[in-house]
């Protein structure tokens, strides 16, 4: 059986820590669930959105 991918996408506009917070969850979450998180990555579409993508695998 070919594995499975997905994308996740998580943001806030005004707060950095709150996303920090809300992916670490996220990764505990999926984790438990029996994904392997294969990536995280950071950026922002402009001043006021954080933006996090998460690319995991079952």
């Amino acid at each position: 059986m070919a594995k499975e991918f997905k994308v996740l996408k998580l943001s806030n506009i005004w707060s950095t820590e709150k996303l920090r917070k809300e992916v670490e969850e996220t990764l505990n979450k999926v984790s438990k669930d029996g994904y392997e998180v294969v990536s995280v990555a950071f950026g922002s579409g402009n001043s006021q959105i954080s933006t996090a993508f998460i690319t995991i695998s079952k």
